[in-house]
């Protein structure tokens, strides 16, 4: 009984002693700022969400009920919209010309005309 008691105290007290560690881990520098776009890039749906809204009401897209008034009488459009977001430094200017985000902006406009 006693070696089973000496031998649990023993494991237990080297368990607990520190043990150096030689570090050879190399260490990657991370660049913590994109290189690509120095702004935030915004989803279709959330950029027709910050329309709705008023985020760009500045810009003369107006919101909530004279936002869905204007998308009826064809006074404001995706590309629109998409430039208001330029212009505020929310997209980079290659969305004006890519088709799969002014497609997706539209599904979402063509939901609150006909909501």
């Amino acid at each position: 009984m006693k070696n089973l008691i000496f031998g649990s105290l023993s494991a237990i007290l080297f368990s607990t002693l520190p043990i150096p560690v030689i570090a050879s881990e190399e260490v990657a520098i991370v660049n913590p700022s994109p290189t690509y776009h120095s702004f935030a890039q915004v989803t279709p749906v959330n950029l027709v969400q910050l329309a709705y809204q008023g985020y760009f009401s500045d810009l003369g897209i107006p919101s909530h009920g004279a936002f869905k008034q204007a998308l009826i009488s064809q006074k404001i459009d995706a590309e629109t919209i998409i430039r208001s977001a330029i212009t505020k430094g929310r997209l980079s200017s290659d969305f004006i010309n890519n088709q799969a985000y002014i497609d997706t902006i539209n599904v979402q406009l063509r939901s609150i005309t006909y909501n």
